[in-house]
Parts: structure tokens; C-alpha cells; sequence
């Protein structure tokens, strides 16, 4: 399985945002050059969370952005289904037997029930942790670090 990197670079930047003291702005630049992702690529992606309510946005000189809401209630669900389009590991786990484009052997398949149970176990793991409980492992990463040269 793998997670798209508009997502693991999007969870980085609001770890990086949840990092900072609560309604502080981060500028795009800094924010992008903390994570070490490039502007361009950065920008959609903070637009999409800021439509999904995720982050908010300030205009001017001092602008940039900031959580919209408190780090412990934004989960890793919220960033993933919202920057991945797809939030599906498999097609089939979203169609319809009755539905043209279905896989014909839906109704048959033994694997199916497998993939239900894998990203029912995602979507478990991925709602149960925040950018608030992350944002504080990675100061204490960062920490041991610095320590540690």
C-alpha cells in the first residue's frame, strides 16, 4: 500500500502547523522550507485543506496560514480524505453490483472481503491519530537530535 505524496506532504505541513503556538501564521515559503517541499506544490494542497475548513488563510505581508480548528480534533482521516481523491485502496470496495463499470466478480470474490477489512483498519488507524499527539513526537524527535550533535 501506498500513501500518494500530496498526503504524507500535506500531514507534514500540518504537523509543521500544529507545531507552532495555537492561531500563530506560518508563511507558505517557511512552511515549504521547514518540510523541505517546494512552494508550487505546496500551495494547491494548502488550498484544498483550507476549502475542506482544515487550515485558514491570512492575506498580507504578515500572511500565510494556521490550523482552523484545535490540533487534538484534526485527525490524519481528515487531511487523507481530503487531499487523496481517490480514498479508496480499491475500486471495487466502492461499486454498486448492479453498476456498469462493477467488476463482474464482485459477488464471488473472497479477496473483497479482505480489502474491506484492510481499509475499514485504515481508516481505524488513520482517524485515531492527531496532528496535536504528532506535533508533539516530532519536537521530541527533533530535541534528540539536537542533542544528540
Amino acid at each position: 500500500m501506498k500513501l500518494s505524496t500530496r498526503v504524507r506532504y500535506g500531514v507534514r505541513a500540518m504537523i509543521e502547523l500544529a507545531t507552532y503556538p495555537e492561531g500563530e501564521v506560518v508563511s507558505l515559503n517557511d512552511l515549504a522550507q521547514s518540510q523541505r517541499i517546494s512552494n508550487k506544490y505546496l500551495e494547491p494542497m494548502m488550498t484544498t485543506l483550507k476549502i475542506a475548513g482544515l487550515v485558514e488563510s491570512v492575506r498580507g505581508k504578515l500572511g500565510g496560514y494556521r490550523l482552523a480548528a484545535p490540533a487534538k480534533s484534526i485527525t490524519l482521516w481528515d487531511i487523507y480524505s481530503k487531499l487523496d481523491t481517490s480514498s479508496t485502496l480499491i475500486e471495487c470496495l466502492y461499486q454498486e453490483v448492479n453498476q456498469k463499470s462493477a467488476c463482474p466478480l464482485l459477488q464471488t470474490c473472497a479477496a473483497h472481503e479482505v480489502w474491506e477489512d484492510l481499509s475499514a483498519a485504515m481508516v481505524s488507524v488513520l482517524q485515531s491519530k492527531n496532528i496535536q499527539d504528532l506535533a508533539r513526537r516530532q519536537r521530541q524527535l527533533k530535541s534528540r537530535v539536537k542533542t544528540t550533535k
